[in-house]
């Protein structure tokens, strides 16, 4: 009889762990693949935040042209340019490390017409913003 009550016992238990164990550990589980499906938003929304800093680096670029101060905007295309090459590098999300890539070349060209003060170096700094604008407008898949 004491058997059987201890077994009893030890079975009610386990019954009991399990009957706490089980929906915490599914609550766990959800809480843990809501956190996957967070962090890729939160690559995206990085992503998405450092290509809006590549195009205002662009567009004072841009602006530093168009008042013909080409000085100035050696400089920022410089930075500019190198701020591409290390987002470049970084960029997990298909869409930006693209563009990105598509950037990447134009640099001689609009260091070649800047140094010689062409102002067609605002076109290629206008392709290379149209390139990032429409980087930020496509969606984005981040890689898990």
């Amino acid at each position: 009889m004491k058997r059987s009550f201890a077994f009893v016992v030890i079975v009610l238990a386990g019954l009991a762990y399990l009957a706490g164990y089980w929906p915490e550990r599914q609550r766990r589980q959800t809480l843990a693949s809501q956190v996957i499906g967070l962090r890729g938003q939160l690559e995206e929304a990085q992503s998405r935040a450092r290509l809006g800093s590549l195009l205002v680096q662009l567009l004072s670029a841009e602006d530093a042209v168009s008042a013909q101060n080409f000085g100035q905007a050696q400089t920022l295309s410089s930075q500019f340019f190198d701020a591409v090459r290390s987002e470049e590098t970084r960029s997990a999300v298909g869409t930006s490390r693209d563009a990105l890539e598509k950037i990447v070349p134009m640099r001689d060209s609009v260091t070649a017409s800047l140094t010689r003060a062409d102002p067609q170096a605002l076109k290629l700094l206008r392709d290379a913003e149209a390139i990032v604008r429409n980087a930020l407008v496509s969606p984005h898949v981040a890689t898990p």
